[in-house]
């Protein structure tokens, strides 16, 4: 069976949060430059998060938090039954009558009210109301077991303990949690909604009941006109519902004789079918349909999750599973004939910049000259040395509507916020952006400080971390 793109990313961060206690050692992975040189960052990490899985056998303890939260869910479900059971048991005033609007407002006005306030949440995008208590619970275990991992020396049970974090982040934060949060909580009303109709169909098969209404403070023809409104889609449906005075024979103290001395068996029979009607059009019908819409939405945002890969952790790997990225020459398609095949027996290059990338260099220096022999003087922008040259740049920039624009810097220098401005500027109208850092010789060390803040300055610049590459000036 396929692994999903949600259920890899997941495997990943939960290996990034047990390195981040215990670094885990991978017996393969000098091997990756040589046997996956056609794969990307990502799939070079997925393919190590499973020979660390193997090497060190943690199959199982990557897998206990799915398995506790399903046992959580079989609890919390059952609890939701039980008190869909009991409302319906209390809503029956005795044992031969229902007050039937006492018993679809224990059944169905907090279902409404919650149901209410999750679309307002969804609409203003207000957390606290999309999930509630669930959000709080969810937010506040993570910490919890965070204090628990320092708190144990056990390196077992805090690679555990750090698994079952990043499995409760990465499934109950971000657009995921909301969605996956919103499931679970129509679910819960679901369950509950269910167990109580299921109840009610029992009692009404094996017992008879009479049905009464009552109230101290609202009239009458409030109650006629509310049934009257609920009983229009009823109606569309095919549900038998009851007349107007029929309403009125049933209030509580209408008549001298009890209401089993007045109502028939048709009378009963509307009274059961408007009550099971109101259940499912108005309690049922609709959970089900915004728990679909969770289902897919929470599909959807599985599918465009993505992994932080501007964290030290995730650049210090990239360094090690692609040293060709940082150790690549800068190759343009328009290269002559055996200068490509040379650099391309040299070092393969796998980030390949598109054709028609225009190249531009942000103060390099005196030490470096520009541009290198194999970028063409079509493709060169020029050097931005001050604010008249970044002008006419810009200028340049302005005539192609949608540039692929790659900004060269020295990787010797740190960046501050002079070259972000520059940066950014000279990206903002590009469709696809590149940040190259350059080295005069491959033995130049770059610093993982330094290279956190230029990769801290390609996110601020909206430049993808696959798009940060380190090449050497040939």
């Amino acid at each position: 069976m396929a692994t999903s793109h949600f259920d890899k990313h997941l495997l990943i961060e939960q290996i990034r949060y047990m390195e981040t206690e215990h670094p885990l050692a991978c017996n393969t992975e000098e091997d990756f430059s040589d046997h996956n040189a056609g794969k990307d960052f990502e799939d070079r990490l997925w393919l190590r998060a499973k020979c660390l899985v193997e090497q060190h056998g943690l199959s199982l303890l990557l897998a206990h938090a799915a398995r506790l939260s399903r046992h959580v869910k079989i609890l919390i479900f059952f609890v939701a039954a039980l008190l869909g059971a009991l409302g319906s048991i209390y809503a029956i005033t005795d044992s031969h009558t229902i007050n039937i609007y006492w018993l679809l407002l224990v059944l169905l006005g907090f279902n409404l009210l919650s149901m209410l306030l999750w679309l307002t949440g969804i609409g203003l995008n207000i957390e606290g109301l999309t999930s509630g208590i669930l959000a709080r619970l969810t937010g506040w275990l993570p910490e919890q077991l965070k204090s628990r991992s320092q708190a144990n020396d056990t390196g077992n049970n805090k690679n555990s303990i750090q698994a079952d974090r990043a499995w409760l982040d990465c499934h109950f934060s971000g657009a995921v949690g909301k969605w996956q949060l919103s499931k679970l909580s129509h679910q819960l009303w679901l369950v509950y909604l269910l167990t109580g109709l299921g109840f009610l169909v029992l009692l009404l098969m094996v017992r008879q009941y009479d049905f009464v209404w009552g109230t101290t403070l609202l009239s009458d023809s409030l109650f006629i006109k509310m049934t009257a409104v609920l009983s229009v889609p009823l109606e569309l449906l095919g549900f038998a519902t009851p007349s107007a005075d029929l309403v009125l024979e049933t209030r509580i103290g209408s008549l001298p004789s009890a209401t089993a001395q007045t109502l028939t068996v048709e009378h009963r029979y509307a009274w059961a079918q408007f009550l099971l009607g109101s259940l499912l059009c108005f309690g049922i019908a609709p959970r089900i349909l915004l728990w679909s819409w969770s289902v897919m939405m929470c599909r959807r945002a599985q599918n465009l999750f993505t992994l932080d890969y501007y964290l030290p952790y995730y650049i210090n790997l990239r360094q090690r599973l692609m040293p060709l990225a940082s150790h690549g020459e800068i190759v343009d398609a328009d290269t002559s004939p055996p200068a490509m095949a040379e650099t391309q027996l040299k070092t393969p290059v796998p980030h390949a910049l598109p054709v028609e990338t225009q190249w531009v260099a942000v103060e390099l220096g005196d030490n470096m000259s520009w541009p290198p022999a194999s970028i063409t003087r079509t493709n060169n922008l020029g050097k931005v040395i001050d604010r008249e040259s970044l002008r006419l740049i810009l200028q340049r920039l302005q005539d192609n509507k949608h540039p692929v624009v790659a900004v060269a810097v020295s990787s010797a220098r740190s960046p501050d916020r002079g070259v972000q401005r520059t940066i950014a500027s000279l990206m903002s109208s590009s469709a696809q952006r590149w940040l190259v850092l350059l080295k005069e010789h491959e033995d130049e060390p770059v610093s993982s400080t330094r290279l956190a803040a230029w990769y801290r300055l390609a996110d601020a610049c909206n430049v993808p971390a696959d798009h940060v590459i380190t090449m050497i000036m040939v």
